[in-house]
């Protein structure tokens, strides 16, 4: 029998088994297709064990070791990357981006941060211009928390730019739409809340403009879809991952369209990340409708390979904390009224559907075996997902579920152990901590700020998370609306500091390699990969990337700066 022949029979059966076994007393030196050498490579198994060097064949890690061990399996045909005694971590995982709806902005029309109510006056009026017509104009992503104003601009501003068509200031869970947006889509004072929505509405009772958690009731009005998807777009989008050292990613919520745009890539050859695809359950889903919904779905939970798999489905439950529409166990409070326009003090958000449908959906794809994950930004509506997902558990036992809450930005002890006891995931974002928390303090106050993001408490609690961007506008990784730097992600949750350079909640602050764990090993775990990726060690997908800096030993403010030198997916250097 060759080596080769016994290595692959030896991997083969340590995969099927769910696990890695230990290959020390099996392995047969042999050639690789790549060894990296001269490395300090922080491997993220479970001892956190360090090495020099890892030699790669047929797309997996054969070796890691000694530079002395790995050496042995260089032939004439290997590639030898010398590491420099640089840096060299498991390739990371964004476990939460939005490349399909990032691609076709940069295809039409790159996406430009409006950064005051001026700038997004004068963009809606280049608009205008640029396309002349009664239709419906629609900004970039805005939330008031990123505008030099600290609020939402007004009705009165938006007219001031475009007074005689529909425009509005689009914040996803909240808009601001002019006079003749609202005069075209029929909201007067006499019109009723949208189902899980809300009007805004002025001492007189006329909307003031502003819209709450009302996408849905506006969907008539959004821009229509381009023909198909920019396939060249989301390839590029998917390099810009890559230079990051970004080798896998969950497109977070995809219609089965966005899927087919996947397969498409990866038949092509152009599907240079690894891709699991979170399959969006449609807004406006009745309880009487859920089993009927997810049955029709043309693809099962799980369906594809190592390059590109299905992944859970999702249900949008509440809005966003940027916007003022989380639903929250407490009122926001006066305080909060500048930031978000609330009214009232007794206003606590709400949810976008109601609990009866939570269940119902949540019941019906956990029973049918799919991995379910909620939005889900405030405490009340956690309290809720986690009800929905306990009974669903207790109707249909099944072990190692992994439901997921996205986002949950309000973790409590209790909260986190009852979620590790459920063995439900969490999928949040440091990176709107450091672009927002300036803002959100003089709206939320300190005490709720201080666990904003708090991922020290849902992993003290046994809660496994998952640290990732959200990335949905722009092609930048720095100056994208959500920063898709994973390095910054790191930073944020190592050093709890704001883009202003303040520290708030210093106790939700995690080790480097604690944060490097929940964008490896911990992110590879939420899409039940652990087994095949997030550490190096053997048996594993050959996914590494060479850092240019010390991730451990470096200065806290030179994290954030670090850059992948190189990037290999599967043995072959890919940047």
């Amino acid at each position: 029998m060759t080596a080769r022949v016994l290595l692959g029979l030896v991997l083969g059966a340590a995969l099927a088994g769910g696990a890695l076994a230990p290959l020390t007393a099996q392995r047969v030196p042999g050639v690789a297709d790549l060894v990296v050498v001269n490395g300090t490579i922080l491997t993220m198994d479970r001892a956190d064990t360090r090495a020099q060097a890892l030699a790669i064949r047929d797309g997996r890690i054969v070796e890691v070791g000694s530079n002395d061990v790995v050496r042995a399996w260089a032939g004439p045909s290997t590639r030898v990357v010398d590491a420099r005694g640089r840096t060299v971590i498991p390739g990371l995982i964004d476990s939460h981006v939005h490349a399909l709806g990032a691609a076709p902005v940069e295809a039409v029309r790159p996406f430009r941060t409006l950064a005051s109510v001026g700038e997004l006056q004068e963009w809606l009026r280049d608009e205008a211009r640029r396309s002349p017509g009664p239709g419906w104009i629609w900004s970039p992503r805005v939330y008031p928390t990123r505008l030099k104003e600290g609020r939402f601009p007004t009705r009165a501003e938006l007219d001031a730019a475009v007074p005689d068509r529909p425009a509005v200031a689009d914040g996803a869970y909240a808009f601001v739409l002019n006079s003749a947006a609202l005069r075209a889509a029929g909201i007067t004072a006499d019109a009723p809340d949208p189902v899980g929505a809300q009007i805004v509405r002025d001492s007189r009772g006329e909307p003031t403009g502003l819209l709450r958690n009302a996408r849905a009731a506006l969907a008539r009005y959004l821009p229509a879809p381009t023909a198909g998807l920019p396939l060249e777009q989301i390839e590029a989008l998917h390099r810009v991952y890559l230079e990051s050292g970004i080798t896998s990613v969950v497109e977070r919520g995809a219609s089965v369209d966005g899927y087919r745009a996947y397969e498409a890539l990866k038949a092509s050859g152009r599907l240079h990340v690894r891709a699991t695809v979170t399959l969006m359950l449609p807004a406006g889903i009745q309880a009487a409708d859920a089993v009927r919904v997810i049955e029709a779905l043309p693809l099962k939970p799980g369906q594809g390979d190592e390059r590109l798999k299905v992944g859970p489905l999702k249900l949008t439950v509440d809005g966003g904390i940027l916007l003022g529409t989380s639903f929250m166990r407490e009122p926001y409070g006066p305080q909060s009224r500048a930031l978000y326009g609330v009214q009232g003090d007794r206003y606590r958000g709400f949810l976008s559907v109601p609990p009866e449908v939570i269940h119902a959906v949540m019941a019906a794809g956990h029973a049918r075996g799919w991995q379910m994950s909620a939005h889900v930004t405030g405490d009340a509506g956690v309290d809720v997902v986690l009800d929905a997902f306990e009974a669903a558990q207790r109707a249909h036992p099944r072990p190692d579920a992994r439901h997921t809450l996205i986002h949950a930005y309000f973790p409590t002890p209790e909260v986190a152990r009852r979620t590790a006891a459920l063995g439900v995931l969490v999928d949040t974002q440091p990176a709107w901590f450091y672009k927002d928390a300036d803002a959100l303090i003089a709206a939320l106050g300190a005490p709720r700020l201080e666990r904003f993001i708090g991922v020290k408490t849902w992993r003290d609690a046994g809660v496994r998370v998952a640290l990732n961007t959200d990335h949905m506008f722009g092609a930048d990784r720095d100056t994208a609306m959500n920063p898709f730097n994973p390095f910054l992600t790191i930073a944020t949750a190592v050093t709890r500091r704001t883009e202003s350079g303040r520290v708030l909640g210093p106790s939700e602050a995690v080790t480097r390699l604690e944060a490097l764990r929940m964008m490896t090993i911990d992110a590879a775990a939420m899409s039940f990969d652990e087994a095949n990726r997030g550490s190096i060690e053997v048996g594993k997908l050959g996914d590494v990337a060479i850092l240019s800096d010390d991730l451990i030993a470096c200065p806290e403010d030179r994290i954030r700066h670090i850059r992948s030198d190189v990037t290999i997916v599967g043995g072959i250097v890919v940047r």
